[in-house]
């Protein structure tokens, strides 16, 4: 996806070309849209036992939502 929008004008997460905009590789050409936020979802069987890979990996995801939340504040 990278390699596209560096090819030309591309609609992509502001996650995904931070590092390249920020290097000035990038450059957004409209600061004041964004993409629809609609949030994260983990669906899971309900287990007394869940494995401790898949609840590291939610908690990891909260985190990841939680810093993208706190870097809009700013």
């Amino acid at each position: 996806m990278l390699a596209a929008v560096r090819a030309g004008p591309s609609v992509l997460p502001g996650f995904l070309v931070r590092d390249e905009l920020a290097g000035g590789r990038l450059v957004q050409i409209l600061p004041e849209w964004q993409l629809p936020s609609g949030g994260i979802y983990t669906v899971y069987p309900a287990a007394r036992f869940r494995p401790p890979k898949v609840t590291r990996f939610v908690e990891m995801l909260v985190a990841a939502e939680q810093q993208k939340g706190e870097g809009r504040e700013r």
